[in-house]
């Protein structure tokens, strides 16, 4: 599998301003869908239209175009969404975390399937970018970077829905509303989806600078 364009010239650039550059864009990005839920949470069917629409946007773009890893993207986008499913209906079942706002007596939203799913999208693509202007190329040095970014991205955005009244954790030792076992269990999750991706790439041979590591670089 190549390399798309983008990722060529993100390579090229000086590694730390470009990483710099990939850890700020994408803050914006997760403030700004961090905004939209939180604003919209208690018209949850219309937040999971938005969710469905860009997904089906951001995947049928992929396609359309050819691009390398649509593959990648599609597994990604299943196996984060049913897992992340499962994983919703166990803590709502359990009484560890709580909706708020929803219509009727529901405690799961419509648009969690959509968020868990986007969530393998936008995580794959800081750490393709940051593996590429980074050159990182060692299991130890992607595997690293694969627990600081979930431990990092994903806790910021459910500070911010949290804040904005979306859920509540039931756990404590929290930090701005995020307890210190649910980052453990992003960081678990998303090393799991990586982990299932991995052997994804491998069956199918897609050679892809996050889930593909060199013979010599393990060495």
């Amino acid at each position: 599998m190549s390399i798309s364009l983008k990722a060529r010239q993100t390579a090229i650039r000086p590694p730390f301003a470009a990483a710099m550059q990939t850890i700020l864009r994408n803050l914006l990005k997760l403030t700004v869908a961090g905004i939209l839920i939180g604003t919209l949470h208690a018209q949850d069917a219309l937040v999971a239209l938005i969710l469905a629409a860009y997904a089906g946007y951001t995947l049928g773009k992929k396609f359309l175009s050819g691009s390398a890893d649509r593959g990648i993207f599609l597994a990604g986008f299943l196996i984060s969404s049913v897992f992340g499913v499962l994983c919703e209906l166990w803590g709502i079942h359990f009484g560890h975390w709580e909706y708020h706002d929803l219509s009727g007596s529901r405690q799961f939203p419509f648009w969690l399937p959509f968020a868990w799913g986007l969530a393998f999208t936008y995580i794959y693509g800081i750490e393709r970018d940051l593996v590429l202007c980074l050159r990182i190329h060692t299991l130890f040095g992607k595997v690293i970077l694969a627990l600081l970014v979930a431990m990092v991205f994903p806790t910021i955005g459910e500070m911010i829905t949290i804040y904005l009244g979306v859920w509540t954790y039931n756990w404590p030792y929290q930090i701005l509303g995020v307890p210190l076992l649910a980052i453990l269990l992003l960081m678990v999750f998303h090393s799991g989806v990586n982990l299932l991706m991995g052997i994804i790439c491998k069956k199918m041979d897609w050679v892809d600078p996050v889930f593909h590591v060199e013979t010599k670089a393990m060495e």
